[in-house]
């Protein structure tokens, strides 16, 4: 069901990074063309080579399901955000729901969370201009997506919150996944963000072309 929640996560990312009008720098190796190698264990952090954490040093990716919990699964439930030429398109995953954010522009933000904990709210934004942030304090990296495109993941750590946004590209519109939130509870939820994030699609809006009455001579 469609609801309205405030919005609140858009001032305190203020907090946690200056807007500007230019795209992070990159420091990250670009994806390479070849294919790689067979995955091998490393010893120096448990990680297979090839796996990509959503942060650096995070240990294992796959976090184990506390006691009592279902591993995490997507859901039926398909979301879909219209930018002006684009789209950007979700699954929620299992026990989430969402809702438009109010205070915004038709359509523009949605909120989604776990409906048995409503801290963890991830948003979905739409942003009629580019968006790109400062690097004043913020670590920028290469995410890479399950489709093989390449996203941009900025995070900031402010004592026990964690501000994260991902950047997704541009397709033409500017597109971001966003929250902030205690690591902690970042980290009891990271399973289920991973695979709403692998769900992520992109698709360019159909537009019909008007045709203009012919003017009558006479």
């Amino acid at each position: 069901m469609k609801r309205l929640i405030p919005l609140l996560l858009i001032p305190v990312l203020l907090l946690c990074a200056c807007g500007a009008a230019a795209a992070p720098a990159q420091t990250a190796a670009p994806i390479p063309t070849e294919p790689l190698p067979a995955a091998q264990p490393r010893e120096d952090q448990g990680l297979e080579e090839n796996e990509l954490p959503i942060l650096t040093d995070l240990g294992d990716p796959e976090p184990p399901v506390p006691d009592g919990q279902e591993p995490a699964a997507l859901s039926d439930e398909i979301l879909t955000l219209d930018g002006t030429d684009s789209y950007l398109r979700v699954t929620l995953p299992q026990g989430w729901t969402w809702a438009q954010a109010a205070g915004t522009r038709e359509g523009t933000v949605y909120g989604l969370w776990p409906e048995d904990d409503p801290d963890f709210r991830v948003e979905l934004h739409f942003w009629p201009e580019r968006f790109a942030m400062c690097g004043t304090g913020v670590t920028f990296e290469d995410y890479l997506l399950s489709d093989g495109r390449k996203a941009t993941l900025a995070t900031e750590q402010i004592g026990e919150d964690l501000c994260w946004t991902l950047i997704l590209p541009e397709s033409p519109d500017s597109f971001t996944v966003q929250f902030v939130a205690p690591s902690a509870l970042y980290e009891s939820h990271r399973a289920q963000l991973e695979l709403l994030l692998g769900s992520i699609r992109q698709g360019q809006l159909a537009h019909l072309d008007v045709v203009q009455p012919e003017t009558a001579m006479g």
